[in-house]
């Protein structure tokens, strides 16, 4: 085993991984946890954690009456992004470098699109701006963000940024972040197909997400934009 000053179950973990990518097809049952305890040298506990945290991914399947399953499939998917909607992790761990850069901030009426996900926000103002994200200095993700002016507490400064917009969100805005709600479209968008130095009009992949706090109530809109040549997303589909 490898990383001593790992969490045994993350060095279980990794085991399991390692083993899992070299099962074929047909030929992927696991091992028995009681001989997965003695091979490793852990407890049981420390092994079902770890196998616990593969199921949660997908990458193990525990069927009672059978017994575990490994599935080599799930372990090489790209940017899963229904494990991690963070675009800065994605890129990085796909082997990019990455910098993420925002726009100046404008005050301004909501857009056709975010009254179409949130007919509430009629009549209000919103925040508006733009997070770009680059992967080796290309542009990967454009993020067209609108948050209601009646949440917002601090105008977020223009330039390069760091933090997750979680953080970002706690930081500007009254209300504790939790969760998005997001559609998965086609759309087409001349000035980001520029960006992207693609064709203009290319169809583009990309999402919208209404930004939720604690209290269930809507912050925010955004439309993600993603340029294929750096992103291939994936997700997997549990039956």
């Amino acid at each position: 085993m490898k990383h001593d000053s790992q969490p045994l179950y993350l060095q279980a973990k990794e085991y399991l991984l390692g083993q899992i990518r070299t099962l074929k097809a047909g030929f992927n049952q696991l091992e028995p946890e009681n001989t997965l305890t003695e091979k490793l040298g852990m407890s049981r506990e420390t092994v079902r954690k770890a196998m616990s945290s593969l199921i949660q991914d997908g990458i193990i399947t525990r069927w009672h009456g059978k017994g575990n399953f490994g599935h080599p499939s799930v372990t090489n998917m790209p940017m899963r992004i229904d494990l991690n909607s963070d675009f800065r992790r994605i890129l990085s761990e796909a082997g990019y470098h990455v910098r993420m850069h925002r726009s100046s901030a404008l005050l301004k009426s909501p857009s056709s699109q975010m009254l179409h996900r949130m007919p509430e926000a009629k009549g209000q103002d919103v925040i508006s701006y733009r997070l770009d994200y680059f992967a080796d200095e290309q542009l990967a993700v454009v993020c067209e963000v609108e948050l209601l002016s009646s949440i917002v507490r601090k105008i977020p400064e223009s330039g390069d940024f760091s933090d997750s917009m979680n953080d970002f969100l706690i930081e500007h805005c009254d209300f504790d972040s939790n969760h998005t709600t997001a559609w998965l479209l086609a759309d087409q968008n001349e000035e980001v197909c520029t960006r992207f130095s693609l064709p203009a009009l290319t169809p583009l992949q990309c999402w919208e997400e209404i930004y939720y706090n604690l209290y269930d109530q809507k912050m925010g809109y955004v439309k993600v934009f993603f340029n294929p040549s750096r992103m291939d997303l994936s997700l997997l589909l549990r039956f």
